[in-house]
């Protein structure tokens, strides 16, 4: 059965976060143009040339208990949508980036909210829209802009507009 361009565009995202290398959770990220053209792929993964968590048997975050959404400089892998914005660099302008990902402990869909610095790449990049898979057969779609938005008030702890 054919699926709609979002739906085929998460499941290749869904597809590229099989490569990742995070014991917590892997995401992955693919960047398209105004043509339905693959601009980039990402996955979460260590810097090139690093041992990854997978490879160590270990996460620090994980035995730290540190929570998820924090301290992420305490971690080894770089993130799906940064590592598809470096990827793709100044062809990113105007495209979509698309994110889908799942737990590792458990193999379920997690429905993936770009971090406070991912969307401030995401925006300064010129994405245009961001969709996010939220459950198997349903998405989000966010303009950079109001992802920003909403993640520097979490990050602030203030729900003040900006």
């Amino acid at each position: 059965m054919r699926t709609n361009r979002h739906q085929y565009f998460l499941d290749l995202a869904q597809r590229c976060a099989n490569q990742g290398t995070c014991l917590r959770r892997n995401f992955g990220a693919i960047i398209v143009d105004e043509y339905n053209t693959i601009v980039s792929t990402g996955y979460t993964g260590a810097p090139r040339k690093q041992m990854d968590c997978t490879e160590l048997k270990h996460c620090w975050r994980k035995e730290h208990n540190i929570p998820s959404g924090s301290n992420y400089e305490r971690c080894r892998s770089v993130h799906a949508e940064m590592n598809a914005l470096l990827q793709a660099g100044k062809l990113a302008r105007g495209c979509t980036l698309y994110l889908a990902g799942f737990e590792v402990s458990t193999g379920e869909l997690t429905q993936i909210w770009p971090c406070f610095l991912c969307s401030k790449m995401i925006v300064n990049s010129g994405i245009n829209r961001v969709v996010m898979r939220t459950t198997p057969s349903e998405y989000k779609e966010m303009d950079p802009m109001v992802l920003y938005q909403m993640r520097s008030r979490e990050s602030l702890g203030d729900d003040s507009p900006l």
